[in-house]
């Protein structure tokens, strides 16, 4: 019987670190930003490039890739003079993604932003303004622009509501989220969760106390609404949704009220979404 093994994963690696660089700092906070990425070449230069030109002074950028084949790689190679890190290898999904690229950071905030999404140039500045006279804060997020295939452009504003997170969906904006570093280190993500980690750790993270949350009205990130996030089947939903109201240990009565709220909320949603997506253009709706 002749034994075989798999190749173990190989990691590439890059940026200003390897090349024994650091971020530069001084009177303001060291912000962190993270993007994970796997197999996104056609958007992930606007993302890194949005990063790039942000006001803010005070910035480490590291991208965790998933084991891209489309070009990505080239891409980050491209500016990894300008990236504090980046790395590639498997992994086990976005989440996995996240909670690595968190471990990584060396800033006092973690910004996590999508190779589909994207800053404006004074985004960081204006979350770490917001946050400056602020005490126990470790949370500080926004609204964003829901950012449509067709061009169209409309600003999705946050649900400050605790009973629409715990039975509905995610209200507030994870593009928009900075958190303190710190509080990420005792609050990774959960990799079990595949699609809705950052509904769940939000919950988390608000049943622990609505005090640390600090909202600023104002949109914070872009967010790319493709076609097919607009049209979740009712039975992935709601299935999606059991899981999570299960995870965050929701009693059968919760886990049946999260289900029904769900349903009751689906065709009204959807139909918003269609009509930003479709008519709100027509009718002169805004843009960014």
């Amino acid at each position: 019987m002749v034994l075989t093994f798999a190749p173990m994963a190989e990691r590439l690696e890059g940026g200003q670190r390897v090349l024994g660089r650091t971020p530069s700092v001084g009177d303001g906070p060291l912000v962190s930003i993270v993007t994970v990425v796997y197999n996104g070449a056609a958007t992930l230069e606007r993302t890194i490039q949005s990063v790039l030109a942000q006001s803010h002074p005070f910035i480490e950028y590291i991208i965790v890739d998933g084991g891209s084949t489309d070009g990505t790689l080239e891409i980050i190679r491209r500016y990894e003079d300008r990236i504090a890190y980046w790395m590639s290898e498997r992994d086990k999904g976005i989440y996995d993604g996240m909670n690595k690229g968190v471990a990584l950071c060396t800033g006092e905030w973690v910004g996590l932003i999508n190779a589909d999404d994207w800053y404006d140039p004074h985004s960081v500045a204006r979350a770490m303004e917001a946050v400056r006279s602020s005490a126990g804060i470790n949370i500080v997020h926004g609204d964003i622009f829901l950012e449509y295939p067709n061009g169209h452009s409309k600003v999705k504003k946050a649900r400050l509501s605790g009973f629409l997170l715990k039975y509905w969906e995610m209200v507030l904006n994870h593009p928009s989220f900075f958190v303190r570093r710190s509080y990420y280190a005792t609050h990774p993500f959960d990799i079990a969760i595949k699609v809705s980690g950052d509904h769940k750790w939000t919950v988390d993270a608000w049943v622990e106390t609505p005090k640390q949350f600090l909202y600023v009205p104002e949109p914070l990130a872009h967010f790319t609404a493709g076609g097919a996030s607009m049209r979740v089947p009712v039975g992935k939903m709601l299935r999606e949704g059991r899981l999570v109201s299960r995870a965050i240990g929701l009693s059968p009565f919760g886990v049946l009220l999260s289900q029904a709220t769900r349903l009751a909320l689906y065709v009204p949603q959807t139909l918003k979404l269609l009509f930003n997506q479709h008519i709100s253009p027509l009718l002169g709706g805004q843009r960014a």
